[in-house]
């Protein structure tokens, strides 16, 4: 895209953020900020095409029954938090594979509730709202040429795939285990699980970029922190006018860039809606977090790939295997 179509998603994604926050603000409910829309944006707008396989109507749908579940599970799963994230993500991770798409963001919109403990309607209806405003933005700058239209291809969910989405489930799970004891959320924020799920993607090009993922992350996460207690905590201007900052900042860093890598929007949101007290802590602990899934995903990427070089040699042997068994 040329520079002139960058700037216009950006900037319309920086409004859709800017009010959501100013909504949160003015009627005093924090469920009503929805941090993975800014990664939405990412994906939908700033992206030449959209970045996940999925249709318009589909991802509606996902993002929606997502955050419907994680309020479901607060509501009617009579367990502790160590037994409520693995529900809510094995809940979600099959819903993703029904809508036969790749949209992990949806995993952020129903483990975040959780994490909150959200009850009220304001937290979907935001969903439902911010999200169709996105997908709207993108219909028209679709039809005026501004971006390209993606061909939506139904993911059929084979065995491959639903080994991956098990495998995620668990290696999350017992992730979180250590930091809900410490009540240390922020090593396993709703961002930072989608960022795994999307770095250990079969095909996922940000596991070969992963210091460039890394800096994005802990640029995003000490983005919004500073932004807020500068201009907001200490300044005593409107949250909405540094989400405007950052969520402006982060929008033209991946254009920049051209590493569209989603979870950063989020990551640069989510300080919007956490206490004031944790914000010194928050870059630190969650670019931890990010660094320790990252680990997780090299290291089983070498494991997964020593297995396949295993798995061929043993292909090529065979036939010379057969021709001496011939032989004798």
């Amino acid at each position: 895209m040329t520079d002139k179509k960058k700037i216009i998603p950006i900037l319309i994604s920086s409004v859709i953020s800017v009010l959501m926050v100013a909504i949160s603000e003015k009627t005093g409910k924090p469920e009503i900020i929805f941090p993975e829309i800014a990664a939405i944006a990412i994906g939908m707008l700033a992206a030449p095409v959209q970045i996940w396989n999925t249709s318009k109507l589909r991802l509606f749908l996902t993002v929606t029954a997502s955050a419907l579940l994680g309020m479901a599970v607060v509501r009617f799963v009579p367990f502790s938090m160590y037994f409520k994230i693995p529900i809510g993500l094995t809940a979600v991770m099959i819903l993703i594979t029904m809508s036969q798409t790749n949209f992990l963001p949806a995993i952020s919109a129903c483990i975040l509730p959780i994490m909150n403990f959200t009850q009220t309607l304001a937290y979907p209806l935001s969903v439902v709202i911010t999200t169709g405003l996105i997908l709207l933005t993108q219909h028209i700058l679709e039809e005026t040429g501004v971006l390209s239209k993606y061909h939506y291809v139904p993911i059929e969910p084979t065995k491959p795939l639903i080994r991956l989405r098990l495998a995620q489930i668990i290696i999350v799970s017992v992730m979180c285990i250590l930091p809900i004891a410490l009540g240390r959320p922020f090593f396993i924020a709703p961002p930072l699980i989608v960022a795994f799920a999307e770095m250990t993607a079969p095909a996922s090009h940000i596991k070969k970029n992963i210091t460039t993922a890394t800096v994005m992350i802990a640029m995003s996460a000490f983005l919004g922190c500073s932004s807020r207690l500068l201009l907001s905590e200490i300044a005593g201007l409107p949250l909405a006018f540094a989400a405007a900052i950052t969520s402006f900042t982060v929008m033209v860093a991946v254009s920049k860039t051209e590493f569209y890598f989603a979870p950063c929007g989020a990551v640069g949101l989510l300080p919007f809606l956490i206490p004031q007290h944790t914000l010194i802590q928050f870059p630190f602990a969650l670019s931890t977090g990010f660094m320790i899934f990252a680990l997780i995903t090299v290291l089983s990427s070498n494991h997964v790939k020593h297995e396949q070089e295993e798995a061929a040699k043993a292909r090529e042997e065979e036939p010379e295997h057969t021709e001496a068994f011939n032989h004798v």
